[in-house]
Order: C-alpha cells, then sequence, then structure tokens
C-alpha cells in the first residue's frame, strides 16, 4: 500500500464524514484511510465507523492531537503518510499530485497549497501559499520565522522513526515543531503549488486560541535556540525572535489598528512583523503598501481587507 491518509478527529461529528469522503473522492487508488478518534464524546466514532474499507477506526482516551497523529501512524499500513485533519476537505487530484510531487523530488516532504475555507465559502484571493515558497537552500531559516508547511503534507512513514513521532507535550504547534526537527535533520519540502484541498479556518478549532498558540510557539522556539548545529545568523534571528513579541502577535496587532483607522501604528505593526517573517507575502504586501505615507494608503488597504472579510464571513472570533 502506498498511502495512508491519516485523520485525527476529537469531538467533529459536524465534519469529519466529509473529510473522509473527500479521502475516498482521491483519484489515486492505493491508499487507506486511517481515523483516530481521540477520546471524542459525539457521534464522531460512529459517523467513522460508518464507511466501509478502505477506512479504518481506532479509538483512544482522549490524548491531544500529538498522540493522536502518532497512534494514527503507527497503525499506517502505507509507505506514505498523508494527513487530513477531520474539520478539512481534500479536493479530487490532492493526493495523485502530492505523491507525484514526492517522487518528482526524490522524497523528503511534500506540502500541499489549498483555499482557506470561511463560513462562508473560499476566495480566490485567499491561499495558504501565495508568491515565492522557501528555496531549500534557505528552509532552515524560513522554518524559524514561521510553520510554512502545511498539515496536509505526505512524507515518509520511515521519518518518524529516524526523527522522533511528535512532541505530545505540546498541545498545538506540534506540527511545526515536527516539520522543523525534519529539516534540521536534512529534509527539504517541496510545493504542489494547485490549490487542490480546502482548510477550515474557524474559531473552533485548536488554532483558534491565539494565546495558546503564542505560547507553545514560543516554546517550540526556545527548545531550537538549545540546539547546538545552530548557523550564527539562525541563532541571531532566534534571539531576535525571542527578545520580543513574534510576526503573528504583530500582525493581529496591524489589523486590529488597522481596523480602528490608527494607521500609524498599523504600518508600525505590519514592518515589525514582516522584518522577523519575511517569507509572509501578506505580511510584506501591507508593510510596503503602507510604510511611507500610512494616512494615504492606510483606508485603501482596510477597505480592501474589510471587503474580503464581509465575503467570506470572517468575524472577530476569527483568528488572522
Amino acid at each position: 500500500m502506498r498511502v495512508s491518509v491519516v485523520i485525527p478527529a476529537f469531538d467533529t461529528q459536524a465534519t469529519v464524514g466529509a473529510a473522509i469522503s473527500s479521502a475516498l473522492w482521491q483519484t489515486s487508488g492505493d491508499l487507506e484511510v486511517v481515523v483516530v478518534d481521540d477520546g471524542s464524546r459525539d457521534a464522531t466514532a460512529e459517523i467513522a465507523g460508518s464507511f466501509p474499507e478502505p477506512v479504518r477506526v481506532v479509538s483512544q482516551e482522549n490524548a491531544g492531537v500529538a498522540v493522536a497523529r502518532n497512534r494514527g501512524i503507527a497503525e499506517a499500513r502505507g509507505e506514505l503518510i498523508a494527513f487530513c485533519d477531520a474539520d478539512d476537505v481534500l479536493l479530487p487530484g490532492h493526493l495523485e499530485a502530492l505523491v507525484e510531487t514526492f517522487d518528482r523530488h526524490g522524497g523528503g516532504i511534500a506540502t500541499s497549497n489549498c483555499y482557506w475555507l470561511f463560513p462562508n465559502g473560499i476566495h480566490p484571493s485567499r491561499m495558504r501559499y501565495k508568491g515565492r515558497f522557501p528555496e531549500p537552500a534557505r528552509q532552515r531559516l524560513a522554518i524559524l520565522e514561521q510553520n510554512f508547511v502545511s498539515t496536509m503534507s505526505l512524507f515518509p512513514k520511515a521519518l518518524v522513526e529516524e526523527i522522533g513521532p511528535f512532541d505530545s507535550e505540546l498541545a498545538v504547534a506540534e506540527d511545526w515543531d515536527f516539520w522543523l526537527r525534519a529539516i534540521y535533520a536534512g529534509h527539504r519540502v517541496a510545493l504542489q503549488p494547485r490549490p487542490l484541498a480546502l482548510y477550515r479556518w474557524g474559531s473552533e478549532s485548536l488554532s483558534a486560541a491565539p494565546a495558546r498558540m503564542d505560547e507553545h510557539a514560543e516554546a517550540v522556539l526556545r527548545r531550537v535556540a538549545e540546539r547546538d548545529d545552530l548557523t550564527a545568523d539562525e541563532r541571531q534571528y532566534l534571539e531576535r525572535r525571542l527578545s520580543g513579541p513574534g510576526p503573528a502577535v504583530l500582525g493581529r496587532n496591524g489589523d486590529e489598528a488597522l481596523r480602528a483607522k490608527r494607521y500609524r501604528d498599523a504600518a508600525a505593526s505590519y514592518t515589525r512583523a514582516a522584518g522577523l517573517c519575511p517569507s509572509e507575502p501578506r505580511l510584506r504586501w501591507k508593510a510596503r503598501a503602507m510604510r511611507l505615507a500610512p494616512w494615504l494608503t492606510g483606508p485603501l488597504v482596510r477597505a480592501r481587507q474589510l471587503r474580503i472579510e464581509q465575503t467570506v464571513g470572517f468575524g472577530e472570533k476569527h483568528v488572522r
């Protein structure tokens, strides 16, 4: 068997059926689907169990997403592992394109572009990857700036044996820690650029708690700072990054200032965020657009952002 699709699920009765169905839509037929019910209190296990082979359901007491990912990998029979979270959707051709990217680059990790799925649907300007993807030679530094690897990725099961499993002490950012360890072990990430999946950007997922995300992101980076194989540039970057707010915090501060029409404050936050995370096109664009004359360009940037958010149903409860 070539591919095992691992779906960790906790209290996802409203979406897990669509996630499983989307895995079964795939044009790549040599696969299985392993759903890990992480102690759900709703009908998640029953819904997943209603699907026939090649779907298998394994259940465990609630232990968190990292443990659920590790259990799914351990149960997988495939040579390659592909993740699909229980509230996401894979479009037909997603796995076939990922496998082709993986094979063409001779292994490593293949990650997929996707549309953000908002309450009102998708918007063509809101994709996971826009602009340049970090080149292999820059990926060690880029993975310190942000987690540029989507959970919708494909990698050999043997990678876990090499670098270790997902860290069960991390309630969130466990995937960032895993990809970071893989890259620092010498593996590189290739992008499948077509958006052939839908990543649900909501207010109920683990990633929707910004303070929690910020705390775990800092924990990941502080752990990296203890490595003895960092280059001088990497160590200097980490010292700068850990000395103040990260780019996610600064980006949210910029968005808040932009909504309040405090354009000078917004420009300053975006500029600092882009300086810490130059691999993020959206931050770079906002910083450039507002750097010279924020009182002039700020209203235009604000109007554009609010127009798109209104279209997709992006409200105050949604995390940026």
